[in-house]
């Protein structure tokens, strides 16, 4: 969820970043901002993504994880903290939640009984217990397959290099 004190990055109505990433983080938040910039126009060729997606650069408070996202708001959020080959992983691996759920393949109902529920194409499943079971979940598997082949095909077709504070798109 976007918090008040979120800023608007470089204009974008679409990206935002935590004052803490702005403040504290800058030196990495920024990089990071500007990657999904630049890389949200030829993901969003690549896969299937609702059109009013939002992305959040903050410093996730979690270990175990890099990145979320979040149906209801349509909302993406990357660490802000990660070097750009990371980041660009992560972003590929949120965006394909993001199709997803978009699809229709995946999709969360609240369960009096149960809490959240998960259903991968209409069959219940649940988040797992362990990280190990998390992880072997048809919609995570399907996640980390992709992540890779779709920044590999990103930064190849925007020939995106980059050193430790800017990203240069040679295109």
């Amino acid at each position: 969820m976007l918090k008040q004190t979120d800023r608007r990055f470089c204009s974008d109505k679409k990206i935002f970043m935590s004052l803490s990433a702005i403040y504290t983080h800058g030196e990495t938040a920024n990089p990071v901002g500007e990657l999904i910039r630049k890389t949200i126009p030829e993901f969003k060729n690549l896969l299937k993504l609702p059109t009013d997606l939002i992305f959040r650069v903050a410093p996730i408070k979690s270990r175990t994880t890099n990145g979320h996202y979040n149906s209801t708001d349509k909302l993406v959020t990357i660490d802000c903290r990660l070097p750009l080959t990371t980041a660009l992983e992560v972003l590929a691996h949120e965006l394909v939640h993001a199709e997803q759920y978009h699809l229709g393949k995946l999709k969360k109902k609240f369960s009096t009984r149960k809490g959240w529920m998960h259903y991968w194409n209409g069959e219940a499943g649940n988040k797992g217990a362990t990280y190990k079971s998390y992880r072997e979940q048809p919609w995570e598997q399907e996640a980390w397959s992709r992540q890779v082949v779709l920044a590999r095909q990103v930064s190849g077709s925007l020939e995106i290099k980059h050193d430790n504070t800017t990203i240069v798109i040679i295109k």
